[in-house]
């Protein structure tokens, strides 16, 4: 089903580098113009847009977004890219080429001529995106020089731009972004996770390699369908590749969903039931947090293939609340903050810190 409406743009409430935020006389009031996909537009102009997630009053919702600029003969991109012949949104309407850094006439195509091996590389796995900002304050702090690149999957939102964590991170120059699949919009575009891995590990020296998606993962409440069950896709390749896959664990002392409440399920059924290597998983350990997931660590214990590590909640407590001091806004998820939920914060801590001692 999808749902539209005609309306006239009333006001630009703001321009970055990758999107319009405009105000409208309808749908939910408000829109979101992708410059890469669309002109640009003033006051005035009319505009098609998509109301489905908005109508149905969605967690992807919240904007309406623009699908067509009505009164433009030109439907150029605002957004001028090198030419390239990769297509993302493939046969859909608003499909565009990219250059992806493994295709033909990209000047890094001959990096990709080669097998490639990770050599022990640490690769960790995010299912949240609320956990990317959290992560960055941490890296800076531990470890300030140390570069962030971050693989962007597609099983999520599509276009990275519709994150306000990352307009703010793309402006760091030690933060880079590679969206691939079908997602778009980051520093650079690739074909697959593979290649991503294989872009990073050639452009940057002593990295910290991120998997993950962007905002809007999908939940149905049932044992194997939900988005993140691809982070077991993503150990197993790193593992196939010579590397070793580090999985931040999702905890909750506070969610009202029982599947999701100490470890969540989201972390324990790919782990447990789709991963084929031998994975890392860093937890909080204390009197607070084995309070919560003790029961869960006894199970993931019966499983070789997991290694469990721990980081002290007490070394973790202080350094969470200098990240939230070093951050310019509140670092919340689902919209709870360290003070609201502090077990799901410790996991991302103890993921980060465990490496970087």
């Amino acid at each position: 089903m999808i749902t539209e409406e005609h309306v006239q743009v009333t006001a630009i409430k703001e321009m970055t580098e990758d999107v319009l935020k405009l105000e409208t006389n309808g749908g939910i009031g408000r829109a979101l113009l992708y410059r890469k996909l669309h002109p640009d537009v003033t006051t005035g102009d009319w505009v098609i847009i998509n109301t489905t997630a908005t109508q149905l009053n969605l967690g992807t919702g919240g904007w309406d977004i623009v699908r067509a600029v009505i009164n433009k003969t030109t439907q150029e991109s605002a957004i001028k890219e090198k030419h390239g012949h990769i297509m993302k949104n493939r046969y859909l309407s608003d499909q565009h080429s990219v250059m992806a850094v493994e295709s033909e006439e990209s000047p890094t195509h001959h990096l990709f001529k080669k097998k490639l091996n990770l050599k022990d590389q640490t690769v960790f796995l995010c299912e949240l995106h609320s956990m990317l900002p959290i992560i960055w304050y941490l890296l800076k702090i531990k470890s300030e020089h140390k570069p962030l690149a971050v693989i962007f999957s597609d099983e999520a939102s599509l276009p990275l731009s519709m994150s306000n964590h990352l307009a703010r991170l793309k402006k760091e120059p030690l933060f880079f972004s590679i969206t691939t699949g079908q997602s778009f919009g980051g520093n650079k575009e690739s074909i697959n996770v593979v290649t991503s891995l294989q872009y990073i590990m050639e452009m940057f020296a002593d990295p910290f390699i991120l998997i993950t998606l962007g905002p809007g993962v999908v939940g149905t409440g049932t044992h194997y369908g939900f988005s993140s069950i691809s982070q077991a896709n993503w150990a197993n390749v790193v593992g196939a590749l010579g590397g070793t896959p580090v999985w931040i664990p999702r905890l909750s002392a506070v969610d009202q969903r029982e599947r999701h409440q100490g470890i969540s399920h989201h972390t324990m059924t790919p782990l447990i039931e789709l991963t084929l290597t031998n994975s890392i998983l860093p937890l909080p350990k204390g009197e607070y947090a084995e309070k919560y997931i003790r029961a869960h660590i006894d199970l993931l214990r019966k499983y070789p293939h997991i290694k469990i590590t721990t980081v002290d909640e007490k070394l973790l407590f202080p350094l969470l609340e200098i990240v939230q001091r070093a951050s310019p806004f509140p670092l919340t998820t689902m919209g709870r903050t360290i003070d609201k939920d502090p077990l799901f914060f410790l996991g991302v801590a103890a993921a980060v810190c465990t490496f970087l001692e």
